[in-house]
């Protein structure tokens, strides 16, 4: 067994594609990067999402968290910036109200509440209630499993009463473990989830 196979984190990582998608990744993050410089009030949604890709590439192959801590400040820093930039836009164009739309891609997917989830876990409640800024802003696409995550860090935080979208249905017992009363009973709702959340990456 290689030196890769050893530290990598998943199995079905390959170390031909790692390298192949690390430069990929580079040269996107490079020039996202001299983007960014160039524009006077950049709109930096497309780079956190790369930062994002970057950190759980990190992790996959193996890095020491303390190494991962450097992209997570990253992404706050631009969610920040992302937030900031919305708000400006806001005040100037009352009649708009722009959305961070990488929102509506974080609710398809599962970045957003692994975002939340990471701030939690490494007991960043500034980091957390950035990307709760930034969640906030979008007000058209509530989940009710999303808003209770935010609920346990963020006490009275309102949780929505919209019904939960079927494509976000496996999401339901991520609901269910943050409110159960029983830790056995979450333990059950958390193996559901991640049960139908595996089955979904599967498919996908």
């Amino acid at each position: 067994m290689t030196e890769f196979e050893q530290q990598r984190r998943q199995k079905l990582l390959d170390e031909d594609f790692y390298h192949y998608y690390q430069e990929s990744l580079n040269r996107m993050i490079d020039e996202t990067g001299v983007e960014i410089k160039s524009t006077k009030d950049p709109f930096v949604e497309f780079m956190i999402g790369l930062l994002y890709q970057q950190f759980c590439l990190d992790y996959t192959v193996g890095k020491p968290i303390v190494e991962l801590l450097p992209w997570m400040q990253e992404i706050i820093n631009y969610t920040q910036n992302a937030v900031n930039f919305v708000e400006r836009y806001n005040v100037s164009h009352p009649e708009s109200g722009l959305n961070i739309t990488m929102l509506r891609e974080y609710f398809e997917t599962e970045e957003l509440s692994n975002l939340l989830g990471l701030c939690i876990l490494f007991e960043r409640q500034d980091w957390f209630e950035i990307i709760v800024k930034a969640v906030d802003l979008d007000q058209e696409n509530r989940e009710k499993a999303i808003d209770s995550l935010i609920a346990t860090k963020i006490p009275n935080y309102p949780i929505t009463e919209k019904k939960t979208p079927r494509s976000l249905s496996f999401r339901t017992p991520l609901y269910k473990a943050i409110h159960a009363e029983k830790p056995k009973d979450t333990l059950k709702f958390l193996d559901e989830y991640l049960r139908r959340w595996y089955d979904g990456l599967r498919k996908a």
